[in-house]
């Protein structure tokens, strides 16, 4: 193997020894396929291109191009898809191109050769500046129709001599494609010296490896390459990571120091390659693959292995561009669009974040002094990156790594579920609520790193920890996270973290809350490592609001700490039955209200409104208690105009009613729990609630009968939102009185006709958007009765025989009256 055969080429060098030629053999071109993930590697590629072409990156490498002459022309075996997004780059910037002996064709379809002979006989720029002033002109026209194409390949396809059947040519399509994506890449950028742009394409350049020089054969080859095996996107993250590494390596500081050492690159990647990677084999990949190998053919543990090693790769994946998001983000100097970037953590969008990071260093990196002032500009830290990940894992008795959370227990769990911490964070979808509490518990690892130990020599770092001898540290840990997770969660706050400027701020006041921790710590001489309750004294000893956190949910952890210092133990336990319920989660501080700090008392409230919330879980239960709510306080909605849900949605949540200052922490719930604990203590909830509403039933009002006798009526207003207009008491679909509102009087009518068996042509409902607006109109076998609300009547209502009008009635004398008449047309 000469030195010769490996060097550099560019693509003009490769068209100096001859022609270009793809072969039959050879697939369609596929860089400007139209699919996402075609897309983003389509973008990256024509970027990463691009900035070379402008002179922003000195040079590129394309790895290598294998092939060999065969016919009088190069035919590449692997390359194929590079040298033909180089030769459509060529062109588009103006390299000449012999127009009668094509130097560029395929093989693979004669329409495709066309194409390009095409192509290299008319000038790209023509097409650019057609596109161009189409855009100017399109901007200033006032009809539809009289705009024009604003892409190259939008006017090439207009042109006479691109042919009909060209347009069903696949590699034709992505050439068109990617035409124009190199066209939207160079953005307002046509204007500059394209002369500059063809020099500098000879800085991209690839090793060629001519298998005839080697004596390899092209079947040898076919067959090697026959498995199609493709680079993973896990694979091309570590190849993008590494080349930072690299990068950073020639850059300095303003104080003069490298920014990344060749020891930071080794230890990356024999982490890497190791322990982190260790994690994710253990965690989600080992024990299925066993299994299957016990039970499975051959061919399913293959397709099984496969699936599972891809999962973790993506895991793992996911988890490095995540903590890589959460540095940027806590960086106060990043830009607005690196902020965003790091911002968006969903599984489908955090592949962008790499390339709108190196993005924001294409200025700077196109200084030969190579000289980044990270106080201004940030770039990725490796060593905390180093640091994070190696925070988050440790080696258990069995010598298995496995992630610093799965230590904690299940209360401390951001949903009421198995899912630790870290299995939260890593879901295609991660909510600001989460990400937060992680990033708070990775925080408390940096000041408080947990103590691990190495125990074989083959231990790159210190790795074992032992969970039995860091009980206390466990413990605070458990207590910092727990805390945090109460105090972020979207379903504990009335605003949730859902903005980026909300979770910014979030961001900044963790870090304040931490700062604060330590130097309380420091202060104080204490030990997170022999004292389990120093997260707790913190807590009890501060006052300190914070910016971005909600303060009144960290209060309720404040008073929470305080009991169970300064009175007794039992309050953790009780502590921990109430907030673990699945409703609740960590919020409990109507029964710190309601107790005014007696334990007892926080007991048995704390035992009655469990139930009662288990009870509410079930849709069809929670009816009959909003029954019993509107038989002891008729009119317990009106403040808020709603009947509470059983969900945890913000605005209309039954949590939200047993948290919030304006409505007391739900004073008239503790009211009817009272009742229960002092008249009916010996039934359990459900009977509690039929005995309640039966005892109390001759004495309510005649709308609230209507809803007792048939409870589902309360179900065809979403939201459950009433209004009450001058004595008249309706429900609304939606969240306004502005929606479709029903009238529960004559809901009820129509419900009546229903059990009585009345056919549906005999009476119509209508609600208020209808023309004559709430009535219910009913036929007997003789008349018709037209029954409204008299708007001005004060809650009456007036009723028409066959457009003959009757008496105005009250709400109980119409409903007497309407029966009557339904009673007697039943029979």
């Amino acid at each position: 193997m000469t030195n010769d055969s490996l060097k550099k080429y560019s693509f003009t060098d490769l068209l100096k020894q001859g022609r270009i030629r793809i072969p039959k053999i050879q697939r369609d071109y596929a860089q400007g396929r139209q699919l996402p993930k075609v897309d983003e590697i389509r973008k990256v590629f024509v970027h990463t291109l691009l900035l070379v072409v402008k002179g922003k990156h000195a040079a590129t490498e394309l790895d290598f191009v294998y092939g060999s002459n065969q016919k009088n022309a190069f035919e590449p075996l692997d390359g194929q898809q590079r040298l033909t997004t180089l030769f459509l780059l060529h062109w588009m910037f103006g390299t000449q191109f012999d127009k009668e002996h094509p130097l560029f064709t395929y093989e693979t379809r004669n329409t495709s050769a066309e194409f390009c002979e095409e192509l290299v006989r008319r000038e790209a720029l023509h097409f650019v500046h057609e596109a161009l002033d189409n855009k100017k002109n399109n901007e200033l026209a006032k009809n539809q129709e009289d705009k024009k194409p604003e892409k190259p390949a939008s006017i090439i396809r207009s042109k006479d001599w691109f042919k009909w059947e060209w347009q069903y040519d696949p590699t034709i399509l992505s050439m068109l494609v990617m035409i124009d994506a190199i066209f939207e890449e160079m953005g307002n950028e046509w204007g500059m010296d394209l002369s500059i742009c063809r020099n500098n394409l000879e800085n991209i350049t690839f090793h060629l490896l001519n298998l005839g020089d080697f004596g390899l054969s092209n079947e040898l080859f076919i067959k090697m390459n026959a498995r199609g095996k493709q680079l993973s996107d896990f694979d091309k993250l570590k190849s993008t990571l590494e080349e930072e590494l690299q990068i950073q390596q020639k850059e300095n500081d303003v104080q003069g120091q490298a920014l990344a050492s060749a020891k930071d690159e080794e230890m990356w990647r024999a982490l890497m390659d190791g322990a982190w990677i260790d994690l994710f084999w253990h965690k989600y990949a080992r024990k299925t693959i066993l299994n299957s190998e016990e039970t499975a053919s051959s061919e399913v543990q293959r397709s099984t292995r496969l699936k599972v090693a891809k999962n973790a790769e993506l895991q793992f994946k996911k988890l490095l561009l995540r903590l890589i998001a959460l540095q940027l983000f806590e960086n106060k100097y990043s830009d607005e669009k690196l902020a965003l970037a790091a911002y968006e953590l969903e599984e489908s969008k955090i592949d962008n974040l790499l390339f709108v990071y190196t993005n924001s260093l294409n200025d700077v990196r196109s200084n030969e002094q190579r000289i980044i002032d990270s106080t201004t500009l940030p770039t990725l830290n490796f060593k905390q990156l180093m640091e994070d990940m190696n925070l988050l894992i440790y080696k258990d008795a069995n010598h298995i790594y496995q992630e610093i959370s799965s230590l904690l227990p299940k209360i401390s769990h951001i949903a009421a579920d198995n899912r630790a911490l870290f299995d939260s964070f890593l879901e295609r979808k991660v909510s600001n609520d989460v990400e937060l509490t992680f990033y708070a518990m990775l925080l408390f690892l940096r000041a408080f790193p947990a103590k691990k130990e190495k125990k074989l020599e083959t231990d790159l770092l210190a790795w074992y920890f032992e969970e039995n001898t860091q009980m206390c540290w466990l413990k605070n840990l458990e207590d910092w996270v727990r805390a945090t997770r109460n105090i972020l969660s979207n379903d504990n706050n009335n605003q949730r973290i859902d903005k980026i400027q909300i979770a910014k701020n979030a961001t900044h006041a963790l870090v304040q809350l931490r700062d604060d921790l330590v130097s309380y710590v420091n202060e104080k001489g204490l030990n997170i490592v022999t004292d389990q309750t120093v997260v707790k004294q913190f807590l009890k000893s501060s006052n300190k609001t914070y910016t971005g956190l909600d303060n009144r949910s960290l209060e309720e952890e404040r008073e929470k700490a305080k009991l169970i210092l300064d009175n007794s133990t039992e309050w953790a336990t009780a502590f921990d039955i109430a907030e673990q319920h699945p409703y609740l989660w960590g919020q409990i501080r109507c029964l710190l209200k309601w107790s005014d700090n007696k334990l007892d008392l926080f007991k048995q409230y704390s035992d009655r409104l469990l139930k009662l919330l288990d009870y509410m879980a079930n849709q069809k239960d929670i009816l009959n208690f909003y029954v019993a709510m509107l038989v002891f306080k008729p009119y317990y909605w009106k403040d808020s105009e709603r009947l509470f849900v059983y969900d945890k949605d913000r605005d209309n949540s039954f949590k939200r009613y047993l948290r919030d200052e304006h409505t007391n922490y739900g004073a008239d719930i503790k009211a009817l729990i009272e009742i229960w604990m002092k008249e009916y203590a010996t039934l359990e909830v459900a009977e509690f609630l039929k005995s309640f509403i039966a005892d109390r039933e001759p004495n309510v009002e005649s709308w609230i009968q209507c809803v007792l006798t048939y409870p589902s009526i309360l179900n065809e207003s979403g939201y459950k939102r009433i209004y009450s207009k001058n004595g008249h008491v309706i429900l609304a679909q939606k969240k306004t009185d502005d929606s479709h509102c029903f009238d529960i009087m004559l809901m009820y009518l129509r419900n009546y006709c229903k059990q009585k068996g009345i056919g549906e042509s005999k009476y119509q409902f209508y609600d208020s958007k209808s023309d004559i607006g709430h009535a219910f109109e009913f036929t007997d076998n003789v008349n018709k009765y037209l029954v409204t609300w008299e708007k001005e009547g004060d809650g009456t209502y007036s009723i028409k025989k066959n457009e003959n009008s009757l008496n105005e009635y009250s709400a109980k004398d119409m409903l007497q009256f309407m029966k009557k008449i339904i009673d007697e047309t039943g029979l």
